[in-house]
């Protein structure tokens, strides 16, 4: 992925904290036909591995699964806030000389997914429910499936392991472009998506310049 150093993440915590604020990645995979592209939920293990370790699930009627269980080379790609920016939102100093751009963070997780057996399976989807019902008012809990439900459906399903075993992020938010331009960006997002206004915040807070 093509980068430069000033959008780099300040630690390996920003990274795992936008694949976990994202939980959401599209998958890449290399099969004989060529790439196969699927959009699936994850939990990040981030104790295991040195880059930690990705577990998700998708159908087995996917054809995607025969590559997965194969363990073929695979890139999981997670999205962050993103956004146009627009240099009508900048000062003219005295003209509005910057061209428009996009703000983006992604992170891109390369590794060979490992198949789990149906009891991994089982406890990966209880986890995932737990990671995505929590705080939620009147949470569901997997056992309102009732009797047979997870067995019946688990035959079905194929989890995985992706170890990750190599991580690339970019934050890219604005830390090319002069100050003040970034600054009436931010002012200007600020209501219009705050999340985006949040992060281009924190990547420049530092610069004086």
């Amino acid at each position: 992925m093509y980068s430069k150093p000033e959008f780099a993440p300040l630690s390996q915590d920003d990274v795992f904290g936008l694949i976990e604020a994202a939980a959401f990645a599209t998958v890449v995979t290399l099969g004989p036909q060529g790439l196969v592209a699927s959009h699936l939920p994850f939990v990040l293990d981030r104790q295991r591995g040195t880059n930690g370790t990705l577990v998700s699930h998708l159908a087995r009627q996917n054809p995607h699964s025969a590559l997965i269980a194969e363990g073929r080379e695979t890139i999981a790609v997670f999205h962050g806030p993103h956004g146009y920016i627009s240099p009508s939102w900048y000062p003219r100093n005295p003209v509005r000389d910057s061209a428009p751009t996009w703000n983006f963070a992604v992170v891109h997780c390369h590794g060979r997914p490992v198949p789990l057996d149906e009891d991994a399976t089982a406890r990966h989807l209880l986890q995932l429910v737990d990671v995505l019902e929590k705080d939620r008012e009147d949470r569901w809990r997997m056992r309102e499936l009732g009797p047979g439900g997870m067995e019946r459906r688990i035959p079905h399903i194929l989890g995985f392991d992706l170890p990750i075993e190599r991580l690339e992020a970019k934050f890219k938010m604005g830390q090319d472009e002069r100050l003040y331009d970034t600054s009436a960006a931010i002012g200007a997002l600020e209501a219009r998506d705050p999340a985006l206004a949040a992060m281009m915040k924190a990547r420049n807070a530092h610069r004086k310049d």
